[in-house]
């Protein structure tokens, strides 16, 4: 079926932080352990691993994300605010550690320490699962004019390729997370909210209206209503020694 900009339909989509919790529970069933979901944004994953059984926490950078996850229903006990080069854990305080889309916004140069500081709060035998958009595919394709990811994707997911001690990868795999958006203006101010530095390129005039023609162009029709958008992705799963 055709869709009114040219694009396939698709069916009922699962949330993204459901899609990256199957991938995880089909190696790694959460129910009983301590996680930390490091650059947690908005709670997503948080609030969902806790319904599967997790105590989980999260840590987010942006005091302005830290109050939409309040409102979006995350305990505020719950969360902390830091950058995640000294996160303010006890040694061997978790089991699990989780980088949802986040690690590519890690600067490269602090990519192992970042990782030291993980594998410091997760107990020994814990482990750490990222998940990582590809740089390329129809997503990546509609926000390129906003950021180019490329060059930060493909760094960090060659630090996760061959992880520093005391990491081992487990399980690794690639799947395609699939998002709803009610509309562009939906999907542009999530961008947005992803990285407040994107505004300034977002509200250009020439940029806003390519973006759209791509968003338009590229998406899919969802079931019931709004488009959506496919992002070729990675998972890493390591355990720590």
């Amino acid at each position: 079926m055709e869709g009114a900009a040219g694009s396939t339909s698709a069916g009922a989509v699962p949330s993204g932080a459901a899609q990256h919790l199957a991938k995880l529970e089909n190696h790694f069933p959460i129910a009983g352990k301590t996680l930390l979901d490091i650059g947690c944004g908005t709670g997503d994953f948080m609030r969902l691993a806790i319904t599967h059984g997790a105590d989980a926490h999260g840590l987010e950078v942006d005091p302005d994300t830290i109050q939409r996850a309040i409102a979006a229903g995350c305990d505020p006990a719950r969360l902390s605010l830091g950058d995640g080069m000294s996160l303010p854990f006890d040694h061997g305080a978790f089991d699990l550690v989780s980088f949802v889309f986040s690690f590519h916004h890690v600067p490269a140069d602090v990519h192992e320490a970042m990782l030291g500081e993980a594998a410091r709060v997760l107990r020994p035998g814990g482990h750490l699962v990222a998940f990582e958009p590809r740089p390329f595919g129809m997503m990546t394709e509609v926000i390129k004019l906003i950021e180019d990811e490329t060059k930060v994707r493909t760094t960090a997911q060659a630090t996760l390729d061959s992880p520093p001690a005391p990491f081992e990868t487990i399980a690794s795999g690639e799947y395609e997370l699939q998002r709803v958006f009610a509309d562009f203006d939906t999907f542009l101010t999530a961008i947005v909210n992803v990285d407040k530095k994107r505004a300034e390129q977002a509200e250009r005039d020439d940029i806003r209206q390519e973006t759209r023609k791509r968003f338009e162009e590229l998406g899919m029709e969802a079931a019931d209503g709004g488009h959506v958008m496919i992002q070729p992705s990675v998972y890493y799963l390591l355990r720590r020694d």
